[in-house]
């Protein structure tokens, strides 16, 4: 073997290598155990003793100058790519990990985007609310029983975090003179115990429809359509009587899957026709104006829908449980 010829050919090898992969290779090649020039020096010991004296210093030579340049050629690339100059493109690239949107997001967008295939118009209200508009203008007095119903946050100065999203119901009507149809995604809070169907906070989806001639019928109407939507038709509904004070003739909307008799009825939503008091409340001319009103879980909608068993999972911030959507 001629080690000039090894030194040379190494030498043009290394000029054209560009990234640490190549750089391993040729130095594979060149100073790896199965190397030319390993082999050499397994077959030095082969030699008269005054070639083997002569070669073996010449290729010494040549391993510690393959070793020098290889060293340096390492740091020239450590340098570059420390300092952005350079970019290996055969280098397999990072995955990005993606963001997931949390599931309470992803069905609150469902539900608002059935209602406006429906004509309603989407409002927001303040989640720090006044008595009056929590309490008083809903009929809910001081001392009133159905207080008891929504264990209430109090703040300083008569404020409160908001228990329903039903006050943006009289917030609109003082505004705004019907016919209208308009739905209130937000959070609501109650001072109450945690378990599996129940948390200190959760999501509604206020809903109010005023006109003239409007009936328990158009509700159900409806409600059938958006939860049809929502669940491609594949749960059952059911309505049954309730009492809730600002409303007449109310109700709850449970709901369970299709096709399994054996599964729970799970209430999803308190509705009834707007109380006249209400109207009264806000200004409305009596006996004119008549409307339905809701509430709609968006928790418990979650839940049926992909299948969880416990409310708690949606604030726990588990990753393992969040990447699944």
């Amino acid at each position: 073997m001629n080690l000039r010829d090894l030194k040379q050919q190494a030498q043009q090898d290394l000029a054209s290598v560009h990234n640490s992969q190549e750089l391993e290779n040729w130095r594979i090649k060149y100073l790896g155990r199965k190397s030319s020039l390993s082999l050499f020096f397994d077959n030095l010991k082969d030699l008269p003793l005054e070639e083997k004296k002569e070669k073996g210093k010449e290729a010494n030579e040549i391993r510690q100058f393959l070793k020098t340049i290889y060293t340096q050629k390492k740091q020239e690339l450590e340098q570059s790519q420390a300092q952005g100059q350079y970019f290996d493109v055969t280098r397999p690239g990072l995955k990005i990990e993606k963001g997931h949107l949390h599931p309470l997001t992803l069905v609150l967008r469902e539900i608002v985007h059935s209602f406006e295939k429906l004509g309603f118009e989407i409002v927001l209200g303040p989640e720090i609310e006044t008595e009056y508009y929590n309490f008083d203008a809903l009929r809910i007095p001081k001392n009133h029983p159905a207080r008891d119903l929504w264990d209430t946050f109090w703040l300083t100065s008569g404020l409160l975090l908001r228990t329903h999203t039903s006050p943006v119901q009289i917030h609109y009507m003082e505004k705004h003179e019907p016919p209208f149809r308009i739905i209130v995604p937000g959070k609501c809070f109650r001072f109450e115990a945690t378990d599996n169907h129940h948390d200190i906070q959760f999501h509604q989806v206020e809903g109010l429809m005023v006109s003239e001639k409007i009936t328990l019928a158009n509700f159900k109407f409806i409600v059938q359509e958006v939860l049809d939507d929502l669940f491609k038709g594949q749960v059952d509904l059911s309505f049954r009587p309730s009492y809730f004070p600002f409303v007449t003739s109310g109700l709850e909307v449970f709901i369970r899957p299709k096709n399994k008799s054996h599964s729970q009825w799970l209430e999803v939503m308190g509705a009834g026709m707007v109380h006249p008091d209400l109207f009264k409340t806000v200004g409305y001319p009596p006996n004119l104006w008549q409307g339905f009103a809701f509430g709609l879980g968006v928790e418990r909608i979650t839940m049926i829908k992909y299948g969880i068993d416990d409310i708690r999972l949606f604030f726990n911030s588990d990753l393992r449980f969040l990447e699944q959507f």
